[in-house]
């Protein structure tokens, strides 16, 4: 503790271990690929106040990673006509590190500036330090209504198994992410609160793949995918940070907090527009670009005993690649169809029990209540040479359950 504020210090040790395979229909191994990572930690992180206007926060961050990698993949053909083939094992260590400082002040009754920058260090990369920028204001115009905004430069380091899976990777950039949001905030009551955002993003030195023109990682999502996206997320194509990319959206927020009114309850509603640009210079929808996502939550207390709540989510579909008549993807098309709307209903009803030193809670959850399966990405069968429509989830899903309070 500081006499006029606090530090923390935090020392850490993480593994995460990842294995797949891959087998055709007559269960021949067609791709293996094993990973180990090991994260050893150091941060640390000081908050003190200056004056009663102001306030500041600096820290740091170290890391040493030992990352293993086994990857197999015999001569192989993606869906979009390109061969690929691999059989390497790799065993590196990496030192990542950071250092950030940040200065909050009020400049007056109503106005609050933020401004702060950030340092990494990542050793594995040619280009191994990144300085990132950011600055906000928050516009309080009245007790009930205020104004924020922000601007801001992020960067992020790419990730280990391109780096490891072909070594000419390294000489990757940091990807760089120039982020504007601004929006607005209005109390309605003590206990409604709605809100308004806007946000553009701007992406550069994206890791784009220079065997296949059309790829930029971001397309292959935050996992690690399989044949159907030609095994693109490992990283085993030769890559280049000449990816760019545009985000833009906007989300409605309404929040009704549990009050003497006896309900609660949320809306979402955003608009998303994802679009990267590979090497051919083609600008094309993002694979998880769902351009509308709406959620509404809440519920109802009837009385000391029963509660009633419900859940709704609706997302409109994501890209995809069209086949051809012989199963193979058509690059001309990449990502220009979408799959349908996908939406579910979830409710619930809470009966409580009340005793003199404990409390027995009773309750029926229904998932999915109008059992509607999840749409999911097409797939091509070799049996049948047909694009069947794949699904996802387990459609209704009835549960009970029982609680004590004491």
């Amino acid at each position: 503790m500081l006499d006029h504020g606090f530090s923390n210090v935090t020392f850490s040790q993480t593994y995460n271990g990842y294995n797949f395979i891959q087998n055709d229909s007559l269960l021949n191994p067609i791709f293996k690929s094993s990973s180990d990572e090991y994260e050893t930690s150091l941060r640390a992180d000081v908050v003190f106040q200056l004056s009663k206007e102001s306030e500041i926060s600096f820290g740091g961050l170290g890391k040493f990673i030992d990352f293993r990698s086994n990857i197999i993949l015999p001569p192989f053909w993606t869906n979009f006509g390109q061969q690929l083939t691999v059989n390497s094992t790799l065993d590196t260590t990496a030192i990542k590190s950071a250092g950030y400082v940040q200065l909050s002040q009020l400049l007056s009754n109503t106005i609050r500036l933020n401004i702060g920058a950030r340092i990494d260090y990542f050793n594995l990369i040619k280009n191994t330090i990144s300085f990132s920028p950011r600055i906000s204001v928050a516009y309080a115009v009245s007790p009930l209504l205020t104004f924020t905004t922000s601007i801001g430069k992020y960067h992020q380091a790419p990730s280990y198994i391109w780096l490891v899976a072909n070594p000419a990777n390294r000489n990757l950039n940091y990807v760089s992410v120039d982020q504007y949001v601004t929006g607005v905030e209005y109390l309605l009551r003590s206990d409604v609160k709605v809100s308004l955002e806007g946000y553009i993003k701007n992406y550069s030195d994206y890791p784009a793949s220079t065997a296949r023109p059309y790829l930029v990682l971001a397309n292959t999502g935050a996992g690690f995918g399989g044949s159907q996206d030609g095994y693109a997320s490992f990283g085993l194509d030769p890559l280049v940070s000449n990816g760019t990319g545009l985000a833009r959206g906007m989300e409605l927020f309404l929040q009704k907090k549990l009050s003497e009114v006896p309900c609660y309850g949320l809306v979402s509603i955003s608009w998303n527009e994802t679009k990267f640009t590979a090497l051919d210079g083609v600008s094309r929808a993002s694979a998880y670009d769902q351009r509308w996502i709406i959620n509404l939550g809440g519920g109802y207390i009837l009385n000391e005993l029963w509660e009633f709540s419900g859940k709704f989510r609706f997302a409109t579909g994501r890209p995809y690649t069209p086949y051809n008549a012989n199963g193979t993807q058509i690059v001309s098309a990449y990502n220009s169809s979408r799959i349908g709307a996908n939406h579910s209903l979830d409710i619930r009803v809470d009966r409580r029990w009340n005793f003199e030193r404990w409390n027995l809670i009773t309750y029926i959850d229904i998932q999915n209540i109008y059992n509607r399966k999840a749409l999911d990405i097409p797939v091509f069968d070799e049996r049948t040479k047909e694009v069947k429509q794949a699904s996802g989830g387990i459609g209704l899903l009835p549960s009970i359950g029982v609680s004590a309070e004491f």
